[in-house]
């Protein structure tokens, strides 16, 4: 993904702020004028905020922290919300806007709704909205961490929104404690409708503790879901509602489109429901690869994978560790028209309540019988002992190699 701040041009302006008043007069300003594309903070700079930062400029811009922080403590229940479509777009930093944005070395607190939210215009026009965070933290917001709106439908009930996809590209960054409000308020959300992708990278970051799950990417409409991490932490996740508990990463595809995921060292564990939770539902694959992975004690199962109707999954899950969580270790369930093709290589997977591994394709859930080609599953160096339901892998309608 490339860097927002590359597409600045030598003749944009930089406003400098250092507290509340310069901030909101910066961003007037640059609501109104298009060559401002920076807002720059003084180093170290600690503000309380009186109302939310609200951008809602077509140019891209970039918030240039330089070690500050913004509080959002006072931000909740002002005037200024009435102007808002709904309380999901409440926050202390609102980006209304499909223009590229760029975010540095700043800290997010304390908001009294959302820390950030980007929210796409309807008519937004392009290929994608591209978000980049770097050394960013967002903490003890009482709604979402960091919430990117593509809804047409304010209270989320229909697939409608705009035509563009979301690029987010998070590094360096801690999202924790996030979610502690109401429920269903996750550290990451993406709600991505209509045409479109969701592409996300994120890297060398922290997404822990926070009430609803870590990550939710939820696209609806045509489009896939294409993610990769590295060196990442999602732990802890999803206690806030004990009827309804969370996930420590979430990725619903409704709709044509794909779910593609590459993980490498990844730890997941502590979560409240799943640790990885993958659903595809409609016309489209599956294709997960996990690389140095370690689900642990997470409450139901480690890693969950499912697809319904037309599609495949393809899963490779390779030097990792799966142990002692809830419900199943690695559940990979396939049901309609489609084929599992399962590679494990080199796994630990062990003390799980239910099954160490399950893997069940289906055309008919609980059918006795069927006539649909068989999946496979190529297994080397695996290990799986002391499960609860005993030390073998668990499968439907597929082959072992």
């Amino acid at each position: 993904l490339p860097l927002v701040s590359s597409i600045t041009s030598s003749s944009a302006k930089s406003l400098d702020v250092y507290d509340d008043i310069s901030l909101q007069s910066a961003i007037s300003s640059a609501n109104k004028d298009n060559s401002i594309s920076e807002i720059a903070f003084k180093r170290d700079s600690f503000i309380v905020l009186s109302k939310p930062v609200i951008y809602s400029g077509n140019q891209p811009i970039k918030f240039t922290g330089r070690n500050a922080t913004l509080d959002g403590t006072k931000t909740a229940n002002l005037d200024v919300y009435k102007n808002l479509s709904a309380s999901a777009q409440q926050g202390a930093l609102l980006l209304n806007t499909a223009a590229a944005i760029d975010i540095s070395n700043l800290a997010i607190k304390n908001s009294a709704a959302n820390g950030i939210v980007v929210s796409i215009p309807d008519n937004a026009q392009g290929e994608k909205s591209t978000i980049y965070l770097d050394r960013v933290n967002i903490s003890n917001s009482e709604f979402h961490g960091l919430y990117i709106d593509d809804n047409s439908d304010f209270f989320d009930k229909e697939s409608a929104g705009s035509d563009i996809g979301i690029y987010l590209n998070i590094a360096n960054s801690n999202i924790i404690g996030n979610g502690t409000g109401d429920n269903d308020f996750d550290g990451i959300r993406i709600d991505e409708r209509s045409r479109g992708n969701i592409i996300a990278l994120i890297t060398n970051s922290h997404i822990d503790e926070n009430g609803g799950d870590g990550i939710e990417l939820d696209e609806a409409g045509e489009g896939d879901v294409d993610i990769t991490m590295m060196n990442v932490t999602l732990n802890n996740n999803g206690f806030y509602n004990n009827a309804d508990l969370e996930d420590g990463l979430d990725i619903d595809e409704a709709g044509p489109g794909d779910i593609n995921a590459s993980f490498y060292n990844i730890e997941v564990k502590n979560n409240k429901d799943e640790g990885l939770d993958f659903d595809e539902a409609g016309e489209g694959d599956v294709g997960i690869k996990l690389r140095y992975l370690n689900a642990r004690n997470n409450s139901d199962e480690g890693i969950k994978i499912s697809e319904r109707s037309e599609g495949g999954i393809e899963v490779g899950i390779t030097m990792s560790s799966v142990t002692n969580n809830g419900d199943d270790g690695i559940q990979i369930t396939e049901i309609d028209n489609g084929k599992i093709e399962a590679n494990l290589l080199q796994l630990t997977v062990k003390d799980n309540s239910k099954y160490g591994i399950r893997i069940e394709q289906w055309n008919v859930k609980d059918e006795n019988s069927t006539e649909e080609a068989p999946g496979s599953l190529e297994i080397n160096q695996v290990t799986y002992t002391n499960n609860g339901k005993g030390n073998y892998i668990k499968t439907k309608n597929v082959i072992t190699k």
